[in-house]
């Protein structure tokens, strides 16, 4: 397996596929690929992948921004069709895609946490930020599914970004093959959505178990301005947070960012 180890190919040269080979979309540069496929879904074939060598203006949640500088690491969105998916499992999506990508890296030695619901963390400093958009359209629905990865950075990169992050080269001392990286996993996603569709989030959450997941520690759960502060205690079937309040009260969390 050392081709992710391979020297990084020129952004021109990428050869990739989307879902079950839906075209893929190359910019050079762009305001952020989320916005392009928010803007232009109508016009795209399911399956769709749409990557970025740099953005002027990418985001995480609630517009954070994120970092993109050129030649260094992975800004895609993928236009998921949700069609055979239950709709109680459109917002677990993002989660499967964090734990694949994980699963993906472990297979390298490269072994990171994935933060509820779906963050990756390599010694409590970011690597992954996945954001998602719902779409309805001739009475289908998709999900555009955004991905930033730091694969190449350097420290330099990431001293003015303002909390704890990280990237796979400064892990593991190497280069990384980014297209190489990218198609993996694509094809890691495609057969995860075919067992979401068959056996739902159960196999996913057994996944989430095995690594690490912060069970136990203290945290904070915020959104929409409101905090409470407690303790991780598990995830249920459907991907939802169980989280123990300081009173010992535990409630389930659907959607918030999830603070250690």
């Amino acid at each position: 397996m050392p081709f992710l180890f391979n020297q990084d190919k020129p952004f021109s040269t990428w050869n990739l596929q989307g879902l079950h080979g839906a075209p893929a979309i190359l910019f050079e540069n762009i305001e952020s690929t989320h916005l392009y496929l928010h803007n232009h879904f109508q016009e795209l074939h399911p399956g769709t992948l749409i990557v970025a060598n740099s953005q002027t203006a990418g985001h995480g949640r609630h517009n954070r921004p994120w970092v993109s500088p050129v030649n260094k690491n992975l800004y895609f969105n993928l236009f998921i069709p949700l069609a055979g998916i239950q709709e109680s499992y459109f917002s677990q999506i993002t989660q499967i895609a964090a734990i694949s990508l994980a699963q993906i890296l472990k297979d390298y030695n490269i072994l990171v946490a994935v933060k509820w619901p779906n963050d990756l963390l390599w010694n409590q400093q970011k690597i992954c930020g996945i954001i998602s958009e719902r779409f309805v359209f001739n009475k289908e629905s998709f999900l555009s599914l955004g991905i930033g990865l730091n694969v190449n950075t350097g420290p330099s990169d990431l001293e003015n970004i303002g909390r704890p992050a990280t990237s796979l080269k400064i892990i593991t001392r190497k280069t990384l093959n980014r297209s190489y990286l990218l198609q993996l996993f694509i094809s890691k996603l495609e057969l995860a959505l075919q067992k979401l569709k068959a056996e739902g989030f159960l196999p996913w959450k057994n996944e989430w178990l095995q690594m690490e997941n912060f069970l136990g520690k203290k945290a904070r759960v915020v959104e929409f301005g409101n905090s409470i502060s407690g303790t991780i205690y598990n995830i249920n079937n459907d991907g939802s947070l169980l989280f123990q309040k300081e009173s010992g009260e535990i409630i389930t969390v659907y959607a918030g960012d999830l603070e250690i």
